[in-house]
């Protein structure tokens, strides 16, 4: 087995001060070692070869994008452009005056035809319950699942967050480095969590935060790591992040939902409920996940939530 791990360091506080930390990047990775290495533990890591298999990898550059979708209109921020026109404007971009971020499109509507080119899906990925006909669909209504990212220089995530419903994000990089900043979990207290959407943080401009109105946030310990591209960063449920483009940025981002993260997915999942003043629809729903929880761990063992195509059961 080919594996690497070098690391990329990290800033390890929000005020830059302290010692460097690491993010693995591995290859060659079997699956059963990356449950056992990073999935179970909830550590993220860089894998150099989970796309590999996409028959877009390797040439997803802003030409081929150009050639094969130049005349599709795209909405960004409320402007209509073609996405030739749209990255001929990333491309010129600069960090001083950087442009439209994040464009962000779901493939399944606005790039049907990528959808065989971005599969199969990872097998790291596997299984994935978002589709089991026991689970409530109208849960993943506002998650937009499968998305491609185009960013040029300068390009800021708006919000610092963790992937709703507290699903697994896989973050592949077509072209381009995208650098990632990291905050584990067990320290909302420092990241002025939204209480109306408590997977964002309420601070503004986080990139160059006003440490005066957010003075707990110069106390949070972070790491930062640049993903290239070909390479796909795994972030485990509940890790707080925000991404910048370096330069020409395309991307592409699925969320997962295991047994792993399935008691995770339910609290949020009832939370919400509750949050929109719904009491007994949320203590209805928390009691129907816990229920079918072991019917759909049976299925799995029958190889359900297994298939490498997207949306299927």
């Amino acid at each position: 087995m080919n594996t690497t791990q070098a690391g990329v360091a990290g800033v390890v506080t929000a005020g830059n001060a302290g010692s460097s930390s690491w993010v693995d990047r591995r290859s060659g990775l079997s699956v059963d070692d990356f449950i056992a290495e990073y999935r179970d533990p909830r550590k993220p890591v860089v894998l150099g070869d989970a796309a590999r298999a996409w028959p877009l990898y390797g040439r997803a550059d802003p030409d081929y994008f150009r050639r094969a979708y130049g005349t599709h209109v795209v909405r960004v921020r409320g402007h209509d452009y073609r996405l030739a026109e749209l990255i001929d404007l990333l491309e010129a971009s600069t960090i001083d005056k950087p442009g439209p971020y994040p464009c962000k499109f779901e493939i399944a509507k606005t790039f049907r035809e990528l959808l065989p080119e971005v599969t199969p899906r990872f097998g790291y990925s596997l299984p994935d319950r978002q589709a089991n006909p026991l689970v409530p669909q109208r849960l993943f209504s506002g998650v937009n699942n499968l998305e491609i990212f185009f960013g040029g220089p300068g390009g800021e995530f708006p919000y610092l967050h963790y992937d709703v419903l507290r699903l697994h994000a896989w973050i592949t990089q077509l072209h381009g480095d995208k650098e990632f900043t990291l905050y584990a979990p067990g320290q909302e207290q420092l990241l002025y969590v939204n209480p109306d959407m408590p997977w964002q943080s309420s601070i503004r401009d986080h990139h160059h935060p006003d440490y005066e109105r957010y003075p707990l946030f110069r106390e949070a310990k972070c790491q930062k790591v640049v993903v290239h591209a070909g390479e796909t960063l795994f972030l485990p449920c509940g890790w707080w992040h925000t991404a910048r483009s370096l330069n020409m940025t395309i991307s592409v981002a699925f969320d997962s939902l295991g047994p792993d993260n399935w008691s995770a997915f339910i609290g949020d999942a009832v939370d919400e409920r509750r949050r929109n003043g719904k009491p007994l629809k949320a203590l209805a729903l928390g009691l129907w996940l816990r229920a079918v929880g072991p019917l759909i761990a049976l299925q799995e063992l029958g190889g359900a939530n297994r298939d490498t195509a997207w949306g299927a059961r």
